[in-house]
């Protein structure tokens, strides 16, 4: 009761309700249920009995048949001349002897002829159960042996990996004048051939049928498959005197012996067979209980809607929120708690909704500014070398080269001030080749530019200055004291997650999804060591550039830039040895200019 005192209004309404009607239904049920116990075990009892009968009886006929073409065989005098002699006269009368004995009880078994040494020497079915070679120390010859006057009937068995598959062999040995083996006929009945014997009995979904030699091994069951756990189940009945019957644990199994056939069969029924009745225990039950049934729901339906309502409204409302649709809103349908509940959870989303609109646009007017800045940033500290490079030029030497680099000044200088901050892959090389017929001037043509972009991937688009820099660094820090160096630019495209082992062990950190640009800038100069190297990615993939030394500023921006414009998996790493040049990768989703 004191649970009962707990329960909402509406909680005690519907206990009420389910108490009143399921009492007397419950004592319904449980009459009925007793009734239909005892009558389904008599029909179950009848109709195993039944099935079990037919069987047997269909085993029985069967192998009457098998052993009476194994009695002619054994004893058919073409059989022991060829197993004599192997002349190849016998051999092709006693084919057609083997083949007309398949014909006679093809579909029940097949039938094979072996020596005194367990050789096989003739079948007409060459299969995987009709083994070459059998011993004569066990099983069926061994058997055969002792009992000649007699059919012997032995289980076998064969492995596919670790499955096991079990199937019967019947045999009959082949005596001469004075009695001595010369060799045995052989019957094998594999599953096909039990079905074709039992004629459709034994379905699973009805009851199954398993078959058993004398030693109580399974030779045969009428299921796909079978388990051990159920099988030794309705072992227990071997202890009793067949036939028996017993019901362990889902299943009520029934035991049966063949002499004819030597074969134990067994037979177990699901307890869940012929539902159909329980239908008529469903129907009574139905008509004792479906006034009070209909009486609760009626009321439990009427008064739950009533609060249920509004909070189903507000529980959609919460799951729309956490997807991050700010806009939803409550219809504000009463006065009382809920509509006041109602009319807070509306304002809470207008105000998430306003925050997460100021935030938003904070944030990209953030990012337009630092990408902006850092734009910015890269072109005085080129424009400071260039500017010192042509003062440098005109001291020492006041060459007429003074045209040439004015010239890719200005059109570096034009690319630089452009509105568009997103170009084309081959407007940017264009703009490095600019700049390299500079530095070669400044550095007397110590080094060469080698551009490898494919035609597919000249149209992509990149961030405005993001490979001079780069290639900068490679001049001035990589090539500046070589006598003769080497700047390659090189463009693939390769696939998110994919073969990215070429950016080495540390690239996991840019493992990425899509298709992807990779532009590689290499050099052949001074190379950097290694701890350099762990310094410059690790600066470029966690503090975002915020590095001492202008040397790295350049890399810094790029990367930042790059990372700003299209997440965090994307940027520069670098890979470099001491005196054997240096690597940088730039990796960029790949935007096809359309």
């Amino acid at each position: 009761m004191k649970l009962f005192k707990k329960l909402s209004f509406l909680g005690k309404i519907f206990t009420g309700m389910m108490v009143a009607s399921i009492i007397p239904m419950l004592g319904g049920y449980l009459l009925l249920l007793q009734v239909l116990n005892l009558t389904y075990q008599n029909h179950l009892n009848r109709e195993a009995e039944s099935t079990l009968a037919m069987a047997e009886e269909s085993l029985e006929e069967a192998f009457l048949n098998i052993f009476s073409v194994l009695g002619r065989l054994s004893e058919d005098a073409s059989v022991g001349l060829f197993l004599e002699r192997g002349e190849e006269k016998f051999a092709e009368d006693l084919y057609r002897k083997l083949y007309a004995a398949a014909g006679e009880c093809g579909s029940y078994a097949s039938f094979s002829i072996y020596d005194s040494a367990g050789y096989r020497k003739m079948t007409v079915t060459d299969n995987k159960y009709i083994s070459k070679k059998l011993s004569l120390n066990w099983n069926i010859l061994y058997r055969a042996d002792r009992h000649p006057e007699e059919y012997v009937v032995c289980n076998a068995r064969l492995y596919e990996g670790e499955k096991r598959v079990e199937y019967l062999r019947v045999g009959k040995p082949v005596l001469n004048e004075d009695g001595d083996v010369q060799g045995y006929v052989i019957a094998t009945i594999v599953k096909d051939n039990f079905d074709n014997m039992l004629k459709g009995l034994g379905k699973e979904q009805e009851g199954v049928i398993y078959v058993m030699d004398d030693f109580r091994e399974i030779v045969y069951f009428s299921s796909e498959s079978y388990s051990e756990e159920i099988v030794n189940a309705g072992k227990a009945l071997f202890k009793m005197e067949a036939p028996c019957m017993s019901m362990e644990k889902d299943s009520f199994y029934y035991l049966d012996y063949n002499k004819e056939c030597n074969l134990y069969i067994m037979y177990r029924q699901p307890t869940a067979f012929l539902n159909h009745m329980k239908s008529y225990v469903l129907c009574i039950a139905v008509l004792t209980g479906i006034f009070s049934v209909l009486v609760c729901l009626f009321l439990s339906y009427y008064f739950s809607r009533l609060i249920y309502k509004p909070i189903q409204r507000m529980q959609l409302a919460i799951g729309e929120i956490k997807k991050g649709n700010y806009e939803t809103h409550i219809e504000v349908s009463g006065d009382d708690e809920l509509g006041q509940l109602s009319e807070s959870f509306n304002a809470m989303s207008t105000h998430l909704q306003d925050n997460t609109e100021r935030l938003i646009q904070r944030e990209r007017e953030l990012s337009d500014s630092n990408i902006k800045m850092m734009q910015a940033q890269l072109n005085p500290h080129f424009l400071y070398n260039t500017l010192d490079t042509m003062k440098w030029m005109a001291k020492e030497n006041g060459l007429p080269e003074l045209v040439s680099m004015s010239s890719n000044l200005a059109q570096i200088l034009r690319m630089s001030i452009s509105a568009r901050p997103i170009i084309r892959l081959s407007q940017e090389i264009a703009l490095v080749e600019a700049y390299t017929e500079i530095q070669k001037i400044r550095f007397e043509d110590k080094f060469e530019l080698i551009v490898d972009i494919p035609e597919d991937l000249a149209e992509c688009m990149v961030p405005k200055l993001t490979l001079q820099p780069i290639v900068e660094n490679a001049i001035i820090h990589g090539l500046a004291e070589c006598e003769a160096g080497m700047v390659l630019v090189q463009a693939s495209a390769v696939n998110g997650g994919g073969d990215l082992s070429g950016i080495g062990a540390d690239s996991s950190a840019l493992a990425l999804e899509g298709e992807t640009l990779q532009i590689l800038v290499q050099d052949d100069g001074a190379g950097m060591t290694a701890e350099e190297v762990k310094q410059l990615n690790e600066t470029g993939q966690t503090a975002k550039g915020k590095t001492s030394g202008h040397e790295s500023i350049g890399y810094n921006n790029v990367d930042a830039i790059i990372r700003l414009h299209y997440g965090e998996q994307y940027g520069l790493y670098t890979e470099s040895e001491k005196g054997a040049g240096t690597k940088v990768y730039l990796l960029l989703p790949l935007i096809r200019d359309t």
